[in-house]
């Protein structure tokens, strides 16, 4: 199997896990429904990720995952084999990129570095995430350390309980996005080698945390 199949494959497995924890009484249909839309290449991308608002606005009790869907959206389109390197050079990456700035969340550099990693075979952690991925100690990446500072500063986060991380979280910026990710994510990193934990931490976790948490683990496992 190709990397750029690998990568639309663990789309559909993430997209999965996610409707499974966050719509489990609906999940069959609305992953059907939602894959449909994303893998329709055919059709322009813009168009795709106007089906894919009229979807969520259908269905309102799936409003909080709408920014996680277009970033599955997105990272299934870079997929594609038939984008060249030079594509992000091209008026059409340029007008899609000017359309869509309102749209889609931090969780989008967490897929594409999980599909990255995928490719090098390199081994999956939060610090070859932010320093070699996000490049959050080079001067020009300020930016994303003032995004991720959460991550950066807080010298025992992976051995935190649930307990400090709700604390922790309490303190990330809001301007930052990451603020609702932020448990889910340090949580990925923590049970990387061992998900079958999150089981334990279900009862604190709210759904939408839960479903943020088995998407990332499904995309990384594919």
């Amino acid at each position: 199997m190709s990397q750029d199949n690998i990568n639309k494959t663990a789309v559909f497995a993430s997209i999965q896990a996610l409707f499974n924890s966050f719509e489990p009484a609906f999940a069959e249909t609305y992953v059907r429904e939602v894959v449909g839309i994303i893998e329709d290449e055919p059709v322009d991308f813009m168009f795709r990720t106007k089906l894919l608002e009229q979807w969520v606005a259908k269905h309102p009790a799936c409003q909080d995952l709408e920014d996680v869907l277009f970033d599955l959206l997105l990272v299934h389109f870079l997929a594609a084999e038939l984008h060249e390197e030079n594509y992000f050079d091209s008026a059409e990456w340029n007008e899609i990129e000017q359309k869509t700035l309102d749209k889609g969340s931090e969780m989008l550099n967490l897929f594409l570095y999980l599909g990255e990693a995928k490719e090098t075979d390199a081994e999956i952690s939060l610090e070859d995430f932010l320093n070699e991925f996000l490049l959050v100690g080079e001067d020009e990446f300020q930016d994303e350390y003032r995004i991720y500072e959460s991550l950066i500063v807080n010298e025992h986060l992976l051995e935190a309980d649930l307990g400090s991380l709700r604390l922790l979280k309490d303190k990330v910026k809001e301007d930052t996005g990451l603020k609702d990710f932020f448990i889910p994510i340090v949580l990925f990193f923590q049970y990387l080698e061992d998900p079958a934990e999150e089981a334990n931490l279900a009862i604190g976790l709210n759904a939408f945390e839960a479903a943020i948490y088995d998407s990332l683990i499904a995309y990384s496992k594919v």
